[in-house]
C-alpha cells in the first residue's frame, strides 16, 4: 500500500470595434468544443442542481453535521447513518420518512474488540522486537502515471475492491490518486490486478537504514529465514514456528526496518484509465453491470471535492465519464458513498443524498438513450423509451462500444432552430457561440464561400467583418453518425436593422439643442434665487448682532465670512414681521428696533428675537 494518504486541494476575448459586437460578445457564457474530439476526462452530459434534483432523495436533520459514516445492512434493508453525536436508522430505500435515532453507549470490551478486528491469527507480535506490533506489515507503493503530464500521480484518496460475484474471475483494485507536486491539481484513476501486488511483495525488500546502499535492493543473501513479512503458514508451523512470538528476533528486526518493498506496483496495462486536470476525486465506488448483449461493464461513481458525482464507463483500455451530476445546492466535499442494489448512498457534511443509478426515463429519445452508453439503459422499439433492461431482448436496441445511433434510431424530424439575425460593422470581431448538448460532438461551421477571417474557438466561431463575411453560419454537430444544427446566424450590417434617416437625425439635433437652453436657463434661475436668498440671511445675521450694513459703529468687526446657519429661533422673525406687513415680502427691513416700549438694548446671538409680541411663534 502507499506510503502516504492525504485529502486533496471571464475568460477574455477579442477587444471589440464597435458597441455592436460588444453587445454579442456577451453571449459568450455558451461553451463547448466546435471542433475534433473531447478526452473522455471531460463529462459528455452535465447537469446542474436544478435539474438533477428531480430524480435526488435527501435526507437532512436540522442543526445535525457530518453525515460522513454510512453502514448498509442488506438483510435487513437497513441504512445506518453516523452523524455527529448521533446514530439514524432508515429503511432503504428512504423516501422522506421519519427516521429512528439510535443512542449507544459503547462498553469499554466492545471497543477493546474492535480495536483486535483486523490481527490474522499467529500475528501476536515478538518477545522483545515488535513487541504487540505487526509483523506482517509491508508496504508498497502504487504509481498511477500520469504520462501526458510527465508527473506520477502518488497519493492515494480512496480504492475500492470490485469482487466478480459467484466467485468467477478475478477481483481488481480501483484506486483514485492525486499529485504530491505542489500546484498541480491532478486527478487519476487506475486499476490494479492482485498478482501485480503479490509480485511486488514477494519481491527484493530496499534499504533505507545504511547510507551507502540506501535506496537500493537488499541482496537476497541478506534476506533471513523463514522470509519476514509473511504469514503464519501451516508450513512453518511444522518448523516449530506456532505465532509470531517464536520468530527470531533478526527475522523481526530485519522487517522492522525494510517494510517497504523496492519496485513499485504499476496499474494494469501500464497507464491510467483516466486523467484529469480541472477536478479533485475525493471518494469511488464501483459495480459490475451486464448489457444488453450479456457483456459485463465495470461503472464507477466518482464523487468530488465540490459536490459533484462522475458516472464513468470503463469502455476498452479507457474510463469515460458520461455524466457530470451536481448533487448539493451548496459546494461541499463528498465523504462518504455506498451502493445498495439500484441506489446510491452519498454522505456529506450537511445530509445524505439518494441517487438512482437506474434512472433511464430522463434519456426522451432514441439517440440520447443509444449516445449515454448506460449499460443498463436500452431503447424500446414497441413503448418509444428508453428503459432498464432486465436480459430481455425482444425490441430493445443497445451499444456500448461505438454508440452507433444512425443504424440502430429511426430518422427522428430534424429541428430547426432559430436563426438570429446579428447587426454588425465594419472590421469588428464577432464571435458566434455553438454549444452542444453533448460535449464529445463533433461540431463543423458552415460559413459564407467569401469569408476568410475565421478563427474556430471552445466556445464557437471568430469572425472578422469583411464584405465577403456577411450571410448565413450554422453550426453542425454529429455524434454516432446523428448529426444536426446546433446553431444558426444571418449577418447584416448594423445600417439595415433601423438605419436613421437625415429628419430624424436633424430632428434629434434641434430637440437636443433646445434642451440644453432650457437646461442652462434653469441652472441660472436657481444661482439667482440661491444668491438672493444668501443676502437675505447676511442681512438677518448682521441685524440681529447690531449692525448698520452702511457704516460699521466703533467697537465692531466687519463679517467677511457667510453667516452660520439660522437657529430655529431665528425663523420666527419673518413670520411675526410678515404678520404686521412690515419688512420687504415678510424679511426683516434693513434696521430692526425694538417695538416694545423697554429701555434699548443690543441683541446678541441667541437672544430672543421677539420679547413682547404676542404674534411670536
Amino acid at each position: 500500500m502507499p506510503a502516504s494518504v492525504a485529502r486533496p486541494r471571464p475568460r477574455p476575448g477579442p477587444s471589440p470595434a464597435s458597441p455592436l459586437p460588444l453587445l454579442l460578445l456577451l453571449l459568450e457564457v455558451l461553451s463547448g468544443p466546435v471542433c475534433g474530439r473531447v478526452p473522455p476526462s471531460v463529462p459528455r452530459i452535465s447537469l446542474p442542481i436544478s435539474e438533477a434534483d428531480s430524480y435526488l432523495t435527501r435526507f437532512t436533520i436540522p442543526q445535525t453535521y457530518n453525515y460522513s459514516v454510512l453502514l448498509v445492512d442488506p438483510a435487513s434493508h437497513m441504512l445506518y447513518v453516523g452523524a455527529r453525536d448521533t446514530i439514524f436508522a432508515l429503511s432503504l430505500p428512504f423516501s422522506g420518512e421519519r427516521p429512528r435515532r439510535i443512542d449507544w453507549m459503547v462498553p469499554e470490551a466492545h471497543r477493546q474488540n474492535c480495536r483486535k478486528k483486523g490481527k490474522k491469527e499467529g500475528d501476536l507480535g515478538g518477545r522483545k522486537t515488535l513487541q504487540q506490533r505487526w509483523t506482517t506489515f509491508l508496504k508498497a507503493d502504487l504509481l498511477c502515471p500520469g504520462p501526458e503530464h510527465g508527473r506520477a500521480s502518488s497519493v492515494l484518496q480512496d480504492m475500492v475492491i470490485l469482487r466478480p460475484e459467484h466467485g468467477m474471475g478475478t477481483p481488481i483494485f480501483y484506486g483514485i490518486f492525486s499529485s504530491q507536486w505542489e500546484g498541480a491539481a491532478i486527478s487519476a484513476v487506475c486499476s490494479f490486478r492482485p498478482q501485480d501486488i503479490r509480485t511486488v511483495l514477494n519481491g527484493p525488500f530496499r534499504e533505507l537504514k545504511h547510507d551507502c546502499n540506501r535506496g537500493l535492493p537488499v541482496m537476497d543473501n541478506d534476506v533471513p529465514q523463514p522470509r519476514p513479512g509473511e504469514c503464519i503458514t501451516n508450513n512453518m508451523k511444522l518448523q516449530q514456528f506456532g505465532s509470531s512470538l517464536f520468530l527470531p528476533d533478526r527475522v523481526l528486526t530485519f522487517i522492522r526496518d525494510h517494510p517497504l518493498m523496492d519496485k513499485p506496483v504499476f496499474p494494469a496495462d501500464g497507464h491510467p484509465l483516466l486523467v484529469t486536470t480541472d477536478t479533485t476525486y475525493l471518494r469511488v465506488v464501483a459495480h459490475r453491470v451486464p448489457s444488453l448483449s450479456g457483456k459485463e461493464y465495470d461503472v464507477l461513481y466518482l464523487g468530488t471535492e465540490d459536490g459533484h458525482l462522475h458516472r464513468a464507463v470503463q469502455i476498452g483500455a479507457q474510463l469515460s465519464v458520461l455524466e457530470d451530476l451536481a448533487l448539493f445546492p451548496e459546494p461541499q466535499p463528498v465523504e462518504n458513498m455506498k451502493l445498495y442494489q439500484s441506489w446510491l448512498l452519498v454522505g456529506s457534511h450537511t445530509e445524505v443524498t439518494q441517487v438512482n443509478t437506474t434512472n433511464c426515463g430522463r434519456l426522451q429519445s432514441c439517440s440520447e438513450c443509444i449516445l449515454a452508453r448506460d449499460p443498463v439503459c436500452a431503447w424500446s422499439v414497441r413503448l418509444a423509451a428508453c428503459v432498464a433492461h432486465t436480459g430481455e431482448h425482444e425490441g430493445l436496441v443497445q451499444d456500448i462500444e461505438s454508440a452507433d445511433v444512425s443504424s440502430l434510431c429511426p430518422k427522428e424530424p430534424g429541428e430547426h432552430p432559430v436563426v438570429f439575425e446579428v447587426p454588425v460593422a465594419a472590421a469588428a470581431h464577432v464571435v458566434l457561440p455553438c454549444s452542444p448538448s453533448s460535449a464529445w460532438a463533433s461540431c463543423v461551421w458552415h460559413q459564407p464561400s467569401g469569408v476568410t477571417a475565421l478563427t474556430p474557438r471552445r466556445d464557437g466561431l471568430e469572425v472578422v467583418i469583411s464584405p465577403g463575411a456577411m450571410g448565413a453560419y450554422a453550426c453542425e454537430c454529429q455524434e454516432g453518425g446523428a448529426a444536426r444544427v446546433v446553431a444558426a446566424y444571418s449577418l447584416v450590417w448594423g445600417s439595415q436593422r433601423g438605419a436613421p434617416s437625415w429628419a430624424h437625425i436633424v430632428g434629434a439635433g434641434l430637440a437636443g439643442f433646445f434642451l440644453g437652453v432650457f437646461a442652462a436657463s434653469l441652472t441660472l434661475l436657481l444661482i439667482g434665487r440661491r444668491q438672493q436668498r444668501q443676502r437675505q440671511r447676511e442681512l438677518l445675521a448682521r441685524d440681529k448682532v447690531g449692525l448698520d450694513l452702511g457704516v460699521l459703529p466703533s467697537g465692531t468687526t466687519s463679517y467677511s465670512q457667510d453667516p452660520p446657519s439660522p437657529s430655529p429661533e431665528d425663523e420666527r422673525l419673518p413670520l411675526a414681521l410678515a404678520k404686521r406687513g412690515s419688512g420687504f415680502g415678510g424679511f426683516p427691513p434693513p434696521f430692526l428696533l425694538d417695538p416694545c416700549p423697554s429701555p434699548p438694548h443690543i441683541r446678541l446671538t441667541g437672544a430672543p428675537l421677539a420679547t413682547c409680541d404676542e404674534t411670536s411663534i
